[in-house]
């Protein structure tokens, strides 16, 4: 009966000292800042660069309700969210999601372009989960996240240099 005590007190105290966990992928994109948030905002583009998710609209202001359908490997809808857009300003997107109830998974996710000369730009995306399911979905969930990240960062700098700046 002590085993069992310390089988869930430990798996208690596990949940709880890693619920915290984050991944970010940076890119560098040969094309002026203006260009790549451009293109980035412009959705009706993203069928052709996105592999990872596709938007109902871009939003327009802070506390904006959005769609967010995010794709599995075949580009099919696999999960449909409604985060909330929790900073917009040029140059950078932030929205906050969560997973049915508040701080059982949640994960706030930014995308940060910052120009590093007059022709090239680096993009940062980044994600910060939260809640008492991290440390069980860290392996199932965020690893395959981040080489998500990964694959769609490559496709948007290999169309966003194919499309030059006129």
């Amino acid at each position: 009966m002590k085993l069992v005590f310390t089988i869930i007190a430990l798996f208690l105290l596990l949940i709880f000292l890693f619920r915290h966990k984050s991944i970010e992928t940076k890119i560098i994109i040969n094309q002026p800042l203006n260009h790549v948030w451009q293109i980035f905002t412009c959705i009706s583009s993203y069928s052709e660069w996105n592999t990872l998710f596709g938007l109902d609209q871009f939003p327009t202001h802070i506390g904006q309700i959005i769609t967010v359908d995010l794709y599995d490997e075949n580009r099919k809808v696999q999960f449909r969210m409604r985060p909330v857009v929790k900073e917009l300003d040029d140059y950078h997107l932030e929205w906050e999601g969560k997973l049915y109830v508040n701080g059982l998974f949640n994960g706030r996710h930014q995308f940060i372009f910052t120009q590093i000369d007059a022709n090239t730009t680096q993009l940062i995306q980044k994600e910060d989960f939260i809640g008492l399911l991290v440390p069980i979905l860290s392996y199932f969930i965020i690893r395959p996240t981040k080489l998500n990240f990964e694959i769609m960062n490559e496709s948007f700098k290999k169309y966003v240099e194919g499309h030059s700046h006129r």
